[in-house]
């Protein structure tokens, strides 16, 4: 799977108050800010929230929409790890344009 998972919290379709999300929390998501910024850097990777804790696996939402400013991301894409695949937006689908925007939705209906 390529697309983003159906309760991905990066689709504009999830509720902003996180129900049907999986284990969301917003203190949680508030700290995932170190995962974006302004221009490339070494970032830590946002995890799937649906993924398993010690077993994570790279969020598609964020990998399709802050993906590529992350030096971590690319390394991955070298060492396997993230496919372009994953990276490539879905056709159609609606994700929000960065983390800030979405947190800012989130935060708003928290």
């Amino acid at each position: 799977m390529t697309a983003p998972c159906a309760s991905c919290p990066w689709r504009l379709t999830s509720p902003e108050d996180g129900s049907g999300i999986p284990r969301f929390d917003l203190d949680l998501m508030r700290l995932l800010a170190n995962t974006v910024g302004p221009g490339d850097a070494f970032r830590p990777i946002m995890a799937c929230h649906g993924s398993a804790c010690g077993a994570e696996v790279a969020c598609r939402g964020y990998l399709q929409v802050e993906g590529w400013s992350n030096l971590s991301v690319r390394l991955a894409l070298i060492d396997g790890t993230v496919s372009r695949a994953d990276m490539d937006p879905e056709p159609g689908l609606a994700l929000w344009p960065d983390f800030a925007s979405m947190l800012a939705a989130y935060e708003e209906a928290g």
